[in-house]
């Protein structure tokens, strides 16, 4: 089977629509430069349910330190029909309050099977490997990502946890905007402060493609409103992961919550 290999003058054209939703837990993420330092493990468990009706479940869990983080969230997704299974793992280092991301990998296998792998250097992606590579046809059209849009980026489970590290910091995590790259797409993820509610912090979170889109099909499409739910208060010694999520889909609203055991 043929790999692929993106170095720092090629382009990374290979978007894949159907990543997008196991991208969504990241969503929450804030900005490369903006965690504090913190240390601590987790593991959760959440449920993602479609109108009333399991849709996926996954489990998140990771540890950071004072020099390096971990980082691992692996689950499945259903539908009439057909499921996925997914397994991504990211592994960096912490400098003051810089997240510097070091390797990313994730896996799919089910109805759709493919690998993403990015190895960073310094403050940029310097290697992409996609196995298979996408179809030519899903190719056409897409804006290619370039040599600046792999610099002073975040993977998407680095980029969780640098929101993660800084949910746990302050009683305010709904800011900031973050540059993520996932292997086949750049995009800035923005958060801003919503309702108020007794036991949450609600953030609206908003999508900006930058790169390995098509423009065409984001122009006939209404930016979705997602929803992001962080616990007010967190038990001493634990880092405040987020509690729910929600997004919209054609069929209803995705709702992703924790599952407390």
């Amino acid at each position: 089977m043929a790999l692929h290999t993106v170095g720092f003058s090629s382009t990374a054209s290979c978007g894949i629509g159907s990543l997008r939703g196991l991208l969504l837990l990241p969503l929450m993420s804030a900005g490369l430069y903006t965690s504090p330092a913190a240390a601590g493990n987790f593991d959760a468990a959440y449920r993602a349910t479609l109108v009333g009706l399991t849709v996926g479940e996954a489990r998140l869990t990771g540890s950071v330190t004072d020099g390096t983080y971990t980082m691992r969230l692996n689950g499945e997704t259903r539908m009439v029909g057909f499921s996925n299974r997914f397994d991504a793992v990211a592994a960096g280092k912490s400098r003051n309050t810089t997240l510097l991301p070091q390797s990313y990998k994730l896996a799919m296998h089910g109805r759709q099977a493919r690998t993403v792998a990015i190895n960073f250097a310094a403050d940029r992606a310097a290697q992409v490997v996609i196995d298979p590579l996408p179809a030519a046809v899903d190719l056409q059209g897409r804006l290619p990502v370039e040599l600046q849009h792999q610099i002073g980026v975040l993977d998407p489970l680095s980029a969780l946890m640098s929101r993660i590290l800084s949910a746990s910091q302050t009683a305010s995590p709904c800011e900031g905007i973050t540059r993520v790259f996932s292997g086949q797409m750049r995009f800035d993820v923005s958060l801003a402060a919503s309702d108020l509610a007794p036991d949450e912090i609600i953030c609206r979170v908003s999508y900006q493609p930058i790169a390995g889109h098509k423009p065409a099909d984001n122009s006939k499409r209404t930016p979705p409103i997602i929803v992001v739910a962080f616990p007010k208060t967190a038990s001493d010694g634990e880092l405040r992961l987020p509690d729910r999520i929600e997004f919209p889909l054609p069929l209803g609203t995705v709702v992703i919550k924790r599952v407390r055991q």
